[in-house]
């Protein structure tokens, strides 16, 4: 049998040799059969670098998506080719081990000859792969926008009024009008216009009558610029360049690519020119841009020619008197006496918000006698001065608020803050330097007593409706207020603060105690004013400016001086020996040798400034308190010795210096640096911060106690932060906390484990155990991040000695990651307190543990009663990843506590069976506030009764389940809002799928969506999804057809966003019912769909149902990718109106595409043209469609009015003709065969269009006003 085999393989052989050898040249033939194994080896060697090129390809998109970069197409296109090589390759190498059978007894040549010709093809097809990874640039780039959505800035406490609601109603109507581009909102200050406007964005934005929401403060004074690079910033444009700044004309241009925008300028006081002056476009410019604008004065809009004028009213008096009485705390039992002065205050108000929040907080809670006094203030207050009669009485009602401040403390820091620019975040240990600069609080000899006292007084302002909250540590200031401020600040000589908006600048202003500048307010700073009585000067804005020592002149009385981005010499301050506060906040630094001439200074913060030394005179500041250099970077050394002379430091930040060295054990005597010892030296020292890597700590040395800390030992301090999914960039001066992050050793730290609040370990060995290990308790420990410590077997061992009640008591932050041999958290009994305040749990690669909650406290329960278990009543986040020893997540013990779970997400945990320890006894598990479930790679996880209760909660929002191989069914909420589906291969109908029962009652089957089959997955009626707007499927490898059965109008209607990608079975993507029932979807994605044929099912029902056409009236975003099969995309009638806001068309690797919109062409009247407008699309590609022959068929004229991006690539057969117009419109026709004299012809009648020669490629990309 094996000489048969050799003889047909010899046969074969010499038959294909002698084929090849007529044709080619024997050598090369011979070459192919003696080289065999080196090219199969040559070839496996090809693979690894494959392999390893996409694996780093992988990383840095990985990464590029965590800093929320949007990834290039040609990267993504890479990877797709570098996966389907290295699956290719799977198949050759299977190919090649089938094959190798007879060669114990024969060589088969012509296999090998095959096999190896095949090799070398594959090398020679990865070489070139290979070459272009080594081609690739930056793999991502960033997002439109980066700046807080207009959601973010909405006020979580708006409630309509009547003239909010109508104004709000009026303004909708408005934008929804095609006609309408300007429109204006007028009203007094303080009346709502700001927070309604927003309120307008947020929900213009989600009724989909715009793409983007842009908002921006105008104010007073306009800075231009600012407002420029405001807009600029929200569609990822920049106005800086190589040459120095962009013009207008290139903002307006920019603008015009955006289909639909709405630009909202917020306090607007006179006209502007959006064109000329700013550079937006609106009106015949661009009908896709809008513009909202707010003021108080109705003459504003009509001289900017608003086509659509809306007034905003005050409250009335009942909607008044609710709001009043909500803050003020009143009601039903309130003493009739104060109801009746309340009144009276409450028409004082005259309706006016601002007014009435203040003044309601600041009378809560009080005694008659002084609500009594607070309306005689108010009754008798006349302020004439003001110009706006109504404005007179929020500022009347302010001035009340501001009176009844009982210290002249808390009054200071409130006009402190008005001195901060518009609409500005204020920095709270800003005001507390001011304050110690001004000693503004007598008898308070340390900056921890003065900023309790400030943090006080921002409290009190915060609960009198003076102040807003924003981030931590930081307020804000309406503008109204600000101007009142202002106003108070200005008008009463025994304070005089001012701002160069307010200030006269002549001799007038010589009285003035307090000035603020914006150096994009003013070009230069006023020269020959002299201020005698200033005490201090805030110097800022958003530009490098210089600034002399001439302007500091006369200024003998200046205590208080805070610079921003300037450029000065130090010298400018030789002669100033009262100022105690010195802020030179990122500016660029000479003379820096003067410091020491500044005996008087308490406090000096040279933050983000350009120095590289601390010169050896900072030492002779002897009064010196606070000393910050935090981000210094070019900062390299401080002087030996220089820090213990500053012998009354309080506290000293060095956060962000990444340059800076000290002296270590190793250093030698050349290298000059300060020792971390000299920080234990100074007496006074409670405060610290400092980034040092963990070869700069001395052997045995130990910080002592401190009351606030935060220390980056060895680990890189981090500037960014998330929120709402983006990235904000977080600098702070001042970072007061007790955080300790290490990497390594923590013996340097050890005597501040008692107090720390936040604490990491990177790194750390030698210590099995947390506590009592490291320390006795962590009582106020509220954030633990542990990774890579592989000594760690538990958190707590209390087997061994009895641990306090209160050891992790408060925390609210748990991290574990790759702790190789840890095993449970605590070891022996709990603490009573422990994780009782735990918000967020994480736990990734910890691979020996078993269980994660003690599983111990249920013996405990049974001994000595209910009161001893664990209770995670607090805890919302619960993210694990990577444990392949968990079987369960949640012991029985703790299910009950878990109402506040909203966030659960699993991944890759390989032997995870449930999610709550699995029953003997008949169970329902209470999640009502879980809205969130991610299961990802859980090839065990079963669905069992637990799970399905778990996904059947009313309240779950999104459920993303990839490659969970074991739940063979889902049963789901069809409240669901987002779904995710991959790798899910079960076919079989699962019978006996139960509907649980909710607690409290029956549960019907409608209330619940059942996925059983993953060949038809919507395929009952019964269910209504009306909630569903994200639906993304993945990997369903036998998914045959999405939806199935007959659906009502309102099953899929909120249905936004539909992504389907290798779903390789599947035929086509919409029944003609689901395609007339989808008014809400907006971007369809499909990809890697080989068997796809048809996007809408060809409609086999009667005539009647014609009667409705398909229509998808929202989608906008249009994407098909590698869909081999796919002949066309849609009927020719649905683009005849059915596509009307479609903006982005991209059609790339559909090899039998024929047509993109396909249609009859026998009905067709040869003598007449059917015109078709796509009216709103600004995209197109048509990229590598070597089948299509047309985009639409014969007779069809398509118009784009919008399109400003056209690509054409790779289509050799297309016949349809692009050109554009004398207006900028492109046309597709797609026309029969010509004559070459008929298409001379023809292009002489037409010559008023420039067209492309039929079958080339295309790129036209409309940016500036200029030729393609």
């Amino acid at each position: 049998m094996g000489c048969g085999f050799c003889e047909a393989a010899l046969s074969n052989t010499v038959g294909t040799l002698v084929v090849d050898c007529v044709v080619k040249p024997v050598g090369r033939q011979l070459d192919y059969v003696r080289r065999f194994h080196d090219n199969v080896e040559k070839l496996r060697e090809k693979k690894r670098e494959l392999a390893d090129a996409r694996k780093r390809l992988l990383l840095k998109i990985e990464e590029a998506k965590n800093r929320l970069l949007l990834i290039e197409d040609d990267v993504q296109n890479l990877q797709s080719r570098a996966d389907e090589t290295l699956s290719d390759m799977g198949t050759l190498e299977e190919e090649i081990q089938l094959n190798k059978r007879c060669l114990n007894w024969c060589p088969n040549w012509s296999w090998r000859y095959q096999l190896s010709k095949k090799a070398m093809k594959k090398i020679q097809d990865i070489s070139e792969l290979l070459d272009k990874f080594g081609q690739l640039g930056p793999v991502g780039y960033p997002a439109p926008t980066a700046l807080p959505t207009i959601d973010f800035l909405c006020s979580k406490e708006f409630v309509f009024s009547k003239s909010s609601e109508t104004a709000f109603y009026q303004i909708i109507e408005a934008l929804k009008d095609e006609n309408i581009n300007m429109i204006g909102l007028w009203g007094m200050g303080g009346v709502g216009k700001t927070t309604l406007a927003r309120e307008v964005g947020s929900q213009a934005q989600k009724l989909n009558l715009f793409d983007k929401v842009v908002i921006t403060t105008v104010s007073q004074k306009p800075n231009l610029e600012r407002i420029q690079d405001q807009i600029a910033q929200y569609i990822g444009f920049d106005m800086k360049n190589e040459q120095g700044r962009r013009s207008e004309q290139e903002l307006w241009l920019r603008l015009k690519n955006e289909p639909r925008i709405l630009i909202i300028l917020d306090d607007i006081w006179e006209s502007i020119n959006l064109k000329e002056k700013i550079g937006i476009p609106i009106g015949d410019d661009h009908k896709g841009c809008k513009v909202l604008l707010t003021t108080r004065r109705q003459q504003v809009c009509r001289a900017m020619d608003c086509q659509n004028v809306v007034q905003l009213d005050c409250l009335d008096d009942d909607e008044a008197w609710t709001l009043f009485e909500k803050k003020a705390g009143l009601d039903d039992f309130s003493d009739d006496s104060i109801k009746i002065l309340a009144n009276q205050i409450v028409k004082k108000c005259k309706g006016l918000p601002i007014a009435i929040v203040p003044l309601g907080s600041a009378l809560k809670g009080k005694t008659h006698h002084e609500w009594q006094a607070a309306y005689r203030r108010l009754k008798d207050r006349r302020l004439t001065e003001i110009e706006d009669v109504n404005e007179e009485n929020a500022y009347v009602c302010l001035e009340a608020s501001f009176d009844y401040l009982k210290t002249m403390e808390t009054k200071t820091c409130f006009l402190l803050c008005s001195l901060f620019p518009e609409d500005d975040e204020i920095y709270v240990e800003n005001l507390v330097g001011y304050a110690w600069g001004l000693e503004l609080y007598k008898g308070m000899d340390s900056i921890k007593d003065v900023s309790s006292e400030v943090l006080a007084s921002i409290e009190t302002l915060k609960n009198s409706g003076l102040l807003l909250d924003c981030e931590e540590r930081h307020v804000k200031m309406h503008d109204v207020v600000r101007q009142f401020a202002l106003w108070i600040a200005s008008s009463r000589k025994e304070i005089s603060f001012g701002t160069v908006e307010t200030l006269p600048m002549d001799e007038s202003s010589k009285h003035y105690r307090a000035i603020s500048f914006e150096t994009g307010q003013t070009d230069e700073l006023p020269k020959g004013v002299v201020f005698p009585y200033l005490k201090l000067l805030l110097l800022g804005g958003n530009r490098l400016m210089e600034t002399s020592s001439e302007f500091f002149e006369g200024m003998k009385a200046l205590q208080v001086c805070a610079l921003k981005d300037q450029l000065i010499s130090l010298a400018a301050f030789k002669f100033h020996m009262n100022l105690r506060t010195l802020c030179l906040i990122d500016c660029q630094l000479s003379d820096i040798s003067m410091l020491g001439k500044l005996k008087s200074l308490h406090i000096l913060s040279l933050s983000g400034s350009d120095i590289i030394e601390l010169p050896t005179e900072a030492g002779d500041l002897e009064n010196l308190r606070l000393l910050v250099l935090s981000y210094c970077y070019k900062l390299r050394s401080i002087p030996p010795n220089l820090i213990r002379r500053l012998s009354n430091l309080e506290e000293l930040y060095l956060h962000g210096c990444s340059s800076l060295k000290w002296a270590t054990d190793n250093s030698t005597k050349r290298e000059s640096y300060s020792s971390l010892s000299e920080l234990n030296s100074l007496p006074k020292l409670v405060v610290i911060s400092l980034d040092i890597s963990s070869e700069h700590l001395p052997d045995g040395f130990v910080f002592r106690r401190l009351w606030s800390f935060d220390f980056c030992i060895g680990i890189e301090r981090k500037m960014w932060y998330q929120k709402r999914d983006m990235w904000f960039q977080k600098r702070e001066t001042y970072p007061i906390s007790r955080s300790l992050r290490i990497d390594n050793s923590v013996d340097a730290c050890k005597q501040l484990f008692e107090d720390v609040e936040s604490l990491q370990l990177n790194h750390v060995e030698g210590h099995r155990n947390l506590v009592p290990s490291l320390d006795l308790g962590f009582s106020k420990l509220t954030s633990l991040d542990l990774r890579c410590c592989d000594s760690m077997q538990c958190l707590i061992d209390a087997s061994k000695q009895q641990v306090p009640i209160t050891t992790l008591s408060n925390l609210r932050k748990l991290s574990l990651n790759d702790l190789s041999f840890l095993e449970e958290l605590c070891n022996g009994p709990q603490p009573q307190g422990f994780l009782q305040k735990l918000e967020e749990f994480k736990v990734e690669s910890c691979h020996s543990m078993k269980v994660l909650f003690p599983i111990a406290e249920l013996r405990s329960i049974e001994q000595e009663g209910p009161g001893r278990h664990l209770s995670l009543q607090s805890l919302k986040i619960v993210e694990i990843e990577g444990c392949n020893n968990l079987k369960y997540i949640f012991p029985m013990s703790v299910a009950n506590s878990l109402g506040q779970l909203h966030t659960l997400k699993i991944k890759s945990c390989l032997q995870l069976e449930d999610i709550i320890q699995d029953p003997q006894v008949a169970y329902v598990c209470l999640l009502q506030s879980l809205r969130e479930v991610s299961l990802i790679d859980l090839p065990q996880l079963k669905g069992r009764d637990v799970n399905d209760i778990m996904l059947t909660q009313s309240s779950l929002q999104k459920l993303k389940v990839h490659n969970c191989p074991q739940l063979t069914h889902f049963i789901i909420s069809t409240t669901i809002q987002k779904l995710e589906l991959s790798e899910m291969t079960e076919k079989k109908q699962i019978s006996n799928v139960t509907v649980p029962e909710r607690r409290g009652g029956t549960s019907t089957c409608t209330e619940y969506l059942t996925i059983s089959n993953f060949e038809e997955l919507f395929e009952y009626s019964g269910y209504n999804l009306s909630t569903l707007y994200f639906l993304r499927l993945y990997k369903l490898t036998e998914l045959r057809v999405i939806w199935s059965g007959p659906i009502q109008v309102e099953h899929f209607q909120n249905l936004a966003q539909l992504t389907v990608q290798d779903c390789r079975r599947l035929r086509y993507i919409f029944s003609p019912t689901i395609a007339r029932n989808l008014p809400q979807l907006w971007t369809l994605v499909i990809s890697n769909c080989e068997e796809l044929e048809q996007m809408i099912e060809k409609d086999q029902t009667s005539s009647q149902h014609h009667l409705q056409p398909i229509c998808f009236p929202n989608l906008s975003y249009i994407s098909i990718r590698n869909c081999e099969n796919l002949k066309c995309l849609f009927p020719i009638t649905l683009a005849h109106g059915g596509l009307p806001n479609l903006l982005r068309l991209c059609l790339k690797w559909v090899s039998k595409l024929e047509q993109v919109f396909e249609g009859d062409e026998s009905n067709l009247n040869k003598e007449e043209e059917k015109v078709i407008r796509l009216p709103q699309l600004c995209s197109l590609e048509l990229i590598e469609l070597s089948n299509l022959v047309s985009f639409s068929p014969v007779g069809y004229h398509f118009i784009f009015p919008s399109l400003t991006d056209l690509r054409v690539k790779g289509c050799p057969n297309i016949t349809t003709r692009f050109s554009v117009d004398s207006e900028k419109s492109v046309h597709a026709k797609t026309q029969a065969s010509q004559s070459v004299e008929e298409i001379i012809v023809e292009d002489s009648v037409t010559a008023q269009e420039t067209a492309w020669p039929i079958g080339s490629d295309i790129y036209m990309r409309t940016i500036e006003d200029s030729d393609f």
